[in-house]
């Protein structure tokens, strides 16, 4: 009898971020969600980059390819997502030390809000991943993994731990706006109690691209400089612009202010479409919630940005597997 285990998988715009779960092992990942077909079968590989082979197809995946090959179609029904997803898979087993053909895989993958309340968009982006309930076969790292996924589990964006932490929020008498800054979009939804209010869920084109694009603009019309993609995400990370080893000490109070008027952007656009944030906790989530960790803080002291918020998102899809397949 095969094992079952729980896999959640969010594949962002930005980054892929994926969790096991079974009886007696975790695993976690995270890689750029980033592909490029590759003649060259040979080449050294660094954490966070792979080889696969889908289709006959070989695909260089990760964190290696450059930053213009990234993606800002708002679907996710792209061979890039589907890549990905089954990319994370393969490498969750290999972290767990499981053989894809011992176990029984229970997936949830995350959807935006329009695909989420589409039954048609729904079902279509389901049996996009599930290969039509085919056998899938797929190579990473010149490992071979042949594994079937069946009902499969969709699951909205922007739910942060409201299910993860369901015994503590079911019983409070209070409402939640999650508030997940992503790469390519920044999605709102409010909770009652642990219910989502789906007029309530908006998404705006205001990630953290966004925010790469109005400091590279800045930075070339106060220095003069063109920054290409790859050094945006240090610029950011860092907080300031260096040059051969020099720090910019100008640039420290640019990218400051930059963060600061791109999240008054996210809160002006919230408001604009009727959230007041008035008797409501707030919760932070996303990669991008760290980035902008000061202005929260600064704007929305009493608000909380969630331990490691780019995964908050994966326990609560875990969560979800537990409760459908009782496990």
């Amino acid at each position: 009898m095969k094992e079952p285990i729980l896999i959640a998988v969010d594949s962002g715009k930005y980054a892929t971020k994926a969790m096991l779960k079974c009886k007696d092992k975790q695993a976690i990942t995270i890689f750029r969600t980033k592909m490029q077909r590759v003649e060259n079968r040979e080449m050294e590989l660094h954490s966070g980059s792979f080889l696969a082979r889908y289709k006959q197809h070989y695909l260089l995946v990760g964190d290696t390819v450059s930053d213009n090959r990234s993606n800002h179609d708002l679907t996710k029904k792209l061979d890039l997502h589907k890549i990905c997803i089954y990319t994370a898979i393969a490498e969750l087993l290999r972290l767990a030390n499981l053989k894809a053909e011992d176990v029984e895989i229970h997936l949830a993958v995350n959807a935006p809000i329009s695909t989420y309340n589409d039954l048609s968009s729904k079902q279509a982006y389901k049996d996009f991943i599930e290969n039509q309930g085919n056998q899938i076969s797929f190579h990473l790292n010149n490992q071979e993994y042949n594994f079937q996924l069946t009902n499969i589990t969709i699951a909205f964006e922007g739910m942060g731990v409201i299910y993860d932490e369901m015994e503590v929020t079911k019983d409070r008498n209070n409402t939640t706006t999650v508030i997940d800054i992503g790469g390519l979009n920044t999605t709102f939804c409010t909770f009652d109690k642990i219910n989502p209010i789906f007029d309530s869920m908006v998404v705006s084109n205001l990630g953290i691209s966004a925010l790469k694009s109005k400091l590279a603009k800045l930075i070339n019309e106060r220095f003069g400089i063109a920054v290409a993609q790859n050094d945006l995400e240090r610029i950011l990370q860092n907080g300031y612009l260096s040059i051969a080893g020099e720090k910019n000490e100008e640039s420290k109070q640019l990218i400051q202010q930059v963060k600061s008027d791109h999240f008054h952007e996210i809160i002006g656009f919230a408001k604009s479409r009727g959230n007041s944030f008035i008797n409501m906790d707030l919760q932070f989530v996303g990669g991008g919630s760290y980035m902008l960790r000061d202005a929260i803080q600064k704007e929305f002291p009493h608000a909380r940005i969630v331990v490691n918020p780019q995964f908050a998102n994966l326990k609560s899809f875990i969560r979800i597997l537990e409760v459908k397949h009782g496990l």
